[in-house]
């Protein structure tokens, strides 16, 4: 340190010492932060899925898209599903399966995950009426 101090004096080591701290403090937030946030918010894979479902009368389109979240705590989907066709039956309202609630016009029933086929453990599904006779079904799927 003597020797440091006799090249650059005593004030430019100090703030020489402060820039060497400053930067490796910002150094080293920057390689955290997206440790952190992938940690937490886990890796998504988005898809798409269309498909016909049985109505009371005929079926019903339902053309959706979504992501599957991978992180250490859980695995979900989350989608958005634009339900056309035969619509008959269908009721708007919130539901909330444990695994399985029942949910007019489709009766008791449980969530097949569009990304993989796999069956959730949980998922809330809520259904709104857009009034021009389609729907769209907002749900969150959690999976083993």
């Amino acid at each position: 340190m003597k020797i440091l101090l006799g090249a650059i004096g005593a004030s430019g080591c100090s703030a020489h010492l402060r820039r060497v701290l400053l930067a490796a403090a910002v150094v080293t937030a920057l390689l955290s932060a997206p440790t952190a946030a992938l940690a937490t918010e886990g890796a998504a894979t988005p898809f798409k899925a269309t498909y016909t479902a049985p109505a009371p009368v005929g079926v019903s389109n339902w053309t959706c898209s979504g992501a599957h979240v991978v992180n250490r705590v859980s695995v979900k989907d989350s989608e958005t599903c634009l339900i056309n066709g035969n619509t008959a039956g269908f009721v708007a309202g919130t539901y909330v399966g444990n695994p399985m609630v029942n949910i007019p016009p489709f009766g008791v029933t449980g969530w097949l995950s569009d990304f993989n086929g796999v069956e959730s453990t949980s998922f809330i599904a809520t259904i709104v009426n857009n009034g021009d006779g389609t729907f769209t079904l907002y749900i969150t799927a959690y999976y083993p």
